[in-house]
């Protein structure tokens, strides 16, 4: 190598290695990614705020057979529509929660989607739901992710309030516990 290749040869490593380290440290670390120490187990129900309602774009998924399920299909209900997935740690903490959520819910006409993110799809949801004892929420699947990218979503577990328009109402980024009275009654009050 010449000797005039060797300044620029090092010149650029060692700035492609700065852009690196910075992008590095820059990053958000998304909410599905992170360790179980990293964070407590919910956040306090006060972070659920309200907004105007906005239409949703049209939403799709799986069912646990491979057929399609539109959340349309679930106008007339007020909907608690979580994205989740098997390997993240704060969804497995939630899920519990949701599970008695939705049998809290059960008589209000209120429905609790969660939806998984995993790639094996119903084979990899089933499993955990035994292991879990969750019985009350059905298995719904988007193994490709497109909701997170329809929606605009950095990770999960994120939680979508949808009321029985169709329209989101609050939104929020990370694990709750739905399994309280006080986050039940404001599912009601949200979704109408």
């Amino acid at each position: 190598m010449s000797r005039i290749m060797r300044p620029i040869l090092r010149r650029s490593v060692l700035a492609a290695g700065g852009t690196v380290m910075a992008a590095a440290l820059a990053r958000k670390r998304p909410f599905g990614s992170a360790r179980a120490q990293d964070h407590p187990p919910f956040q306090p129900l006060d972070v659920i705020k309200p907004h105007a309602p906005t239409p949703l774009p049209a939403l799709s998924f799986l069912d646990g057979d491979g057929h399609p399920v539109g959340l349309d299909r679930y106008r007339g209900h007020g909907v608690v529509l979580n994205l989740w997935a098997t390997w993240c740690v704060p969804c497995v903490t939630e899920m519990p929660a949701l599970d008695a959520l939705a049998r809290t819910l059960a008589t209000s006409g209120i429905q609790v989607l969660t939806v998984s993110m995993d790639h094996g799809g119903a084979s990899a949801v089933r499993p955990f739901f035994a292991a879990h004892g969750i019985r009350s929420l059905p298995v719904l699947l988007d193994p490709h992710s497109t909701a997170l990218s329809v929606l605009g979503l950095d990770g999960i577990p994120v939680t979508l309030l949808v009321d029985r328009q169709g329209r989101e109402v609050a939104r929020l980024e990370g694990p709750v516990d739905w399994a309280t009275p006080q986050a039940a009654a404001l599912v009601e009050r949200l979704v109408g």
